[in-house]
């Protein structure tokens, strides 16, 4: 018939779901290790879920991306790791 249909229900998984109180450094711990497989050759993503104004832009870039300064986001903290890397392989001879 016609009648309404019951809502399907979704199951979601996450890795990881972080807190308010933890800052963009605790945020790049978490997910340093997949700059270093995409390194490695691998294919990797970082997803950023959370409704408008969560603050999934902010998790990624941060409002600064001058080296150094703690609010980094994950992408410019990422840049460095692969700089960092790339210097230390050159000092190796690669």
């Amino acid at each position: 018939g016609t009648g309404a249909r019951a809502p399907k229900k979704h199951r979601f998984e996450f890795d990881r779901v972080f807190s308010s109180c933890e800052d963009q450094e605790d945020v790049f711990d978490e997910v340093s290790h997949t700059v270093q497989s995409a390194l490695d050759g691998k294919k990797v993503c970082v997803f950023a879920y959370g409704q408008t104004g969560s603050g999934k832009t902010y998790t990624l870039q941060g409002p600064s991306i001058k080296p150094g300064d703690s609010s980094r986001g994950i992408t410019p903290r990422a840049v460095e790791h692969i700089f960092r890397s790339m210097e230390r392989l050159r000092e190796k001879g690669w």
